[in-house]
């Protein structure tokens, strides 16, 4: 993740009252992992796989948290029973933030199946989302997700690819 695009992805958190954040660390948002985990407005916790991170993000919010997931689309794979289990059928929210890996620009080859089908994925379990690909617009898709997944009661996502990235 470009440097400004973690600074930007941070500051819309806080802005936007997230308070608790679940990740896998991964080398799509090793710039964002870094500050976010002594940011002191934002409990962070590390999972061992991010199907537990759905489980550890409706704990936080139900104790009364305000959760992001985040992780490369690789890992949002695994999420799908998870969220289909838990957030999705009894209404809790948390903001996933995906990596795009697999897309223009991205050299990975082995993402390319994913970048292929992130955006079907959340289509498929009408999950809302936006896409961002220029650093400028991340405060606006975060903030207007958070107020989206508290309304709707229900994951929203976030996908960062592009110049955010890359």
């Amino acid at each position: 993740m470009k440097p400004e695009a973690a600074k930007q992805t941070l500051d819309a958190l806080i802005d936007a009252g997230i308070d608790f954040a679940a990740c896998l660390p991964d080398s799509a948002f090793k710039e964002l992992y870094e500050p976010l985990s002594s940011e002191s407005k934002i409990d962070y916790v590390q999972v061992a796989n991010e199907g537990d991170g759905v489980g550890i993000c409706m704990g936080a919010w139900l104790g009364g948290k305000k959760p992001v997931l985040i992780m490369e689309n690789t890992g949002f794979g695994v999420t799908t029973y998870a969220l289909m289990r838990g957030p999705i059928p009894f209404g809790i929210p948390m903001l996933l933030l995906i990596a795009h890996r697999g897309g223009f620009h991205d050299q990975r080859w082995f993402s390319v199946p994913f970048g292929w089908g992130t955006e079907p994925l959340l289509d498929a379990m009408r999950i809302s989302y936006e896409s961002v690909t220029k650093t400028e617009d991340i405060r606006t898709a975060v903030t207007g997700a958070v107020k989206s997944m508290n309304s709707i009661q229900a994951p929203v996502g976030v996908i960062l690819g592009g110049g955010t990235l890359f």
